[in-house]
């Protein structure tokens, strides 16, 4: 059997192939998929080298913008100031780190050493008020002329090298000496360690700096470090506190780093691979099958997964890079709508997570309902039935323009990003999730989701020590309650192998119709396929009418939200026109001469 007959299963709580044959997830879909894995490497995905010249000119002029950005921001000089005391005492401990002590010049007096005869002779002249005949050497002979008529029975112990140990003329000469050595070698470095320290610009890279940073300005972390403990500001970290921020300087500086963070992915990822893993036009790359914990497939050269959003003023400069070999083919690419948020609605029954399906709910209005009754309830009344007050809430903010309910629904905003991401109560710290709004969230909004992670995640791993994710495919976790977090979001993420299943499936219905030169599967990222297609309208209506329905098969039995995909086809990655389901010959010839 195919991967693709094995559909539907049960919900994977309620049976695990695993017990009976340990070996049926591999053998019945991680085998099978290792050749289609292998065939979108060896297609490749073709490149245009202008948009790849155009991506490094941008990238260049965004890190441009990002330090100019940075450096005028008010904040950052606020925490460049900040820096200063401890960077001029640092500097002025590394300037005088070698300062010595006259110790390390006093020297026993040479008779025959020039200089220590002529420092002598020369302290000794001013002593006795003759300062004017100093000189900077003194050899023997020339102190002997000057000695005649002087007859100064000192300079003559030196003329003749008579002991003079414990003299104490000597000793201050000598004394003298060393402290001109001292002075000569300590106070360029003392005069340095005095110059104001000139710190280098904010790096926004420096986990450190921007540790510091938002420690000044009071924002509190979201993420921290497994090893340390300590805050972390990747670039999720940095879009999750986006949300809470309402200071417009604040909102500069983290636009500008989330920039910077993708800036460097860009260079060390798509650019270095492009450059280093083009071949005749065609970057082929490496997949891993199922390398993500949440057994989804990983790729490097370049790594797909990092792919910027589409709201990064990188996302289609990206997405431009990758092209259609040919004037004869076009780009078909294709995604699960909301795969992960109707996975969880299926695993758990949550019913206001179905009825954002089943009835059509706007989310961010069915929470803000939920997190801030009492102010909707001082404009709408009471809430009698949810899924019509929601809509009625909906309603008023979009079609009747209401301010106040438009604002309490972007106020849900940020808390509902923040607790999708297993956030707490923060709003003490200056946060944005209040204790009612935490509450109402689990056990108000989607209690059906907590308890499917209370009641079944947590305990059946800690009974286990495993959880079975689906298909017979298990996650092992030694500390469930420490794990729970990425146990349970495996749970649903899992289910992006729906599009493994969907490409080898496909595969086999291209060969079924013998469409193997036309029709080329040449990458999946999480939910979406992308292909090369010939530009024929009636291969493309039946890639269309082929790929949807395999997307969208059922996949559990007591599916309750089915699976929604769309089409869409264009020349590159970035400017895609949307085919609809069952599109007819004429629309998708309308659509292939706007390309």
């Amino acid at each position: 059997m195919r991967p693709f007959e094995h559909l539907p299963m049960p919900a994977p709580k309620d049976f695990d192939p695993g017990v009976e044959d340990p070996l049926f997830f591999y053998r019945n879909f991680t085998k099978p998929l290792i050749p289609d894995m292998i065939q979108m490497m060896d297609v490749g995905l073709p490149i245009d080298s202008d948009a790849v010249e155009e991506l490094r000119e941008t990238v260049h002029n965004v890190l441009k913008t990002v330090s100019d950005r940075l450096e005028a921001n008010q904040l950052i000089k606020e925490y460049q100031n900040s820096r200063l005391p401890e960077a001029q005492s640092k500097h002025a401990e590394e300037a005088t780190k070698c300062l010595r002590t006259v110790e390390y010049y006093l020297k026993d007096y040479k008779p025959g050493d020039m200089l220590h005869r002529t420092w002598l002779v020369n302290q000794h002249l001013m002593r006795i008020r003759k300062s004017e005949d100093v000189r900077d050497k003194w050899a023997v002979k020339d102190l002997k002329q000057y000695n005649v008529f002087l007859k100064d029975p000192y300079i003559d112990a030196l003329i003749t090298k008579r002991d003079l140990k414990n003299n104490k003329h000597v000793e201050q000469g000598m004394r003298f000496l060393a402290l001109y050595k001292l002075d000569l070698w300590n106070r360029p470095r003392q005069q340095k360690a005095e110059e104001p320290v000139e710190l280098d610009p904010f790096n926004p890279g420096s986990n450190k700096q921007c540790k510091e940073f938002f420690a000044l300005h009071k924002v509190e972390p979201v993420a921290f470090s497994d090893d340390t403990g300590e805050a972390s500001w990747s670039r999720k970290a940095l879009e999750q506190v986006f949300y809470d921020i309402t200071d417009p300087r604040m909102i500069e500086v983290l636009e500008a780093m989330i920039d910077y963070s993708y800036s460097a992915i860009i260079k060390s990822n798509f650019l270095k691979a492009f450059d280093s893993y083009t071949i005749d036009g065609v970057l082929h790359g490496n997949i891993k099958l199922f390398g993500a914990k949440s057994f989804r497939p990983t790729s490097n050269s370049p790594n797909l997964l990092n792919a910027p959003s589409s709201g990064s003023i990188y996302a289609k400069p990206v997405k431009r890079c990758f092209i259609t070999p040919s004037d004869r083919i076009i780009v078909y690419a294709i995604d699960l709508a909301g795969l992960e948020d109707r996975g969880i609605a299926n695993l758990s029954g949550d019913t206001n997570k179905c009825n954002i399906f089943l009835e059509g709910l706007d989310g961010h209005s069915l929470n803000a309902c939920g997190y801030f009754a009492d102010e909707i309830a001082e404009v709408m009344g009471p809430n009698n039935n949810n899924v019509e007050y929601v809509k009625k809430f909906y309603h008023m903010v979009e079609e009747s323009g209401n301010a106040v309910l438009k604002a309490i629904r972007s106020k849900s905003k940020a808390p509902t990003f923040k607790l999708a991401y297993g956030g707490y109560p923060d709003a003490h710290k200056g946060g944005v999730i209040t204790k009612p709004i935490f509450d109402n969230y689990h056990n108000v909004l989607y209690p059906g989701i907590t308890d499917y992670r209370e009641n079944y995640v947590l305990p059946f791993t800690r009974e286990h020590g495993y959880i079975h994710l689906g298909l017979g495919c298990r996650m092992y976790s030694s500390d469930p309650a420490k794990a729970i977090r990425t146990l349970n979001n495996a749970t649903v993420q899992f289910w992006s192998i729906l599009t493994l299943i969907a490409v080898n499936e496909f595969n086999h219905q291209v060969r079924e119709v013998g469409l193997e030169n036309e029709v080329k599967v040449n990458s999946t990222i999480y939910d979406s396929i992308y292909m090369q297609v010939e530009r024929d309208p009636e291969i493309i209506k039946w890639v269309n009418d082929t790929i949807v329905p395999i997307l969208c098969v059922k996949y559990l039995e007591d599916e309750i939200i089915p699976n929604e995909a769309s089409g869409e086809i264009g020349l590159n990655w970035a400017d895609l026109h949307k085919i609809h389901n069952n599109a007819s010959i004429d629309e998708i010839n309308e659509v292939l001469k706007s390309l």
